[in-house]
């Protein structure tokens, strides 16, 4: 097999939006096959490049599935690499990012097994609202918007996520309900599409439901993800940088995905064709 495009089993043909990624791959002569991450039953030897895409359950079993990347990745060519993959799966990046220079929205983070008084902290950052979230978690799991009205039951919150992780304690930007989130997707560096986005919590409010694409005609916003992608100083084979609008007006970053987001090629006629070539450029 030249490439094993590696899902799991709650979607063993790829996320629909992603899927355009093999038939863009077979165009181009290359033996693409979907593929499950944890199968046992692969002989990793065979595959010429493992590229990582819709592995949805891999932050159920972080420490497994970065063992597993490691030694998958001493067999074929893994992307992106497992280094990389160990480093995104935790949230702590964020913290790095932002020591070196890219504005992120604010976060107070709470060791594992601490507390927080949450609503001494709202009252000191004139926040209105919280969002609560694990610092190993994907797909909003685990992830509660509190208002100050709610602050004792916030406090108690952080210290039942903290008996399992790292939780990380942000404002509500306001903005999302309106304006959603901003991704800007990358291909060996090189911006190939943007998508505004919903809320990924679905008990947030929204302005909209579907994602769908756009033309970055923000030059500061634009030059903010490209600058993420610098700070990273990492090859990537793929990126999705996420940024959304602040309460004070100001864009900033929410997360970077490197390993296993959602990449909209479906919604951008060129971008399963540019990710295929970026691909068939590495074997």
């Amino acid at each position: 097999m030249d490439v094993a495009v590696l899902t799991f089993s709650g979607l063993p043909q790829l996320e629909p939006f992603d899927s355009p990624l093999l038939p863009a791959l077979r165009e181009l002569g290359l033996d693409a096959r979907p593929v499950i991450w944890d199968d046992p039953a692969v002989d990793w030897r065979t595959v010429r490049a493992a590229v990582v895409r819709s592995t949805w359950d891999s932050h159920l079993r972080r420490d497994t599935f970065v063992a597993w990347a490691e030694k998958v990745g001493k067999l074929t060519r893994l992307f992106n690499p497992a280094e990389t993959l160990r480093w995104n799966t935790h949230k702590l990046y964020l913290r790095e990012l932002e020591a070196k220079g890219v504005p992120v929205t604010p976060t107070v983070w709470v060791a594992r097994g601490a507390t927080l008084d949450v609503d001494a902290l709202m009252r000191e950052r004139g926040w209105d609202a919280v969002v609560l979230k694990p610092a190993v978690s994907a797909g909003a799991l685990k992830t509660h918007i509190l208002p100050r009205a709610e602050a004792r039951a916030a406090t108690a919150l952080v210290a039942e996520l903290a008996t399992g992780c790292e939780v990380m304690v942000q404002p509500y930007l306001r903005a999302f309900e309106t304006e959603g989130e901003r991704s800007y997707i990358f291909f060996d560096g090189a911006l190939s599409h943007a998508v505004h986005r919903p809320p990924t919590l679905k008990s947030a409010p929204r302005g909209f439901s579907e994602p769908r694409a756009f033309t970055p005609e923000d030059r500061a916003e634009l030059r903010l993800a490209e600058s993420v992608m610098e700070a990273m100083a990492r090859p990537l084979l793929y990126a999705r940088v996420d940024v959304a609008t602040d309460n004070e007006g100001r864009t900033r970053l929410q997360e970077v995905e490197v390993t296993e987001p959602c990449l909209f090629l479906s919604l951008d006629a060129g971008a399963p064709g540019r990710l295929a070539r970026a691909i068939a450029a590495k074997l």
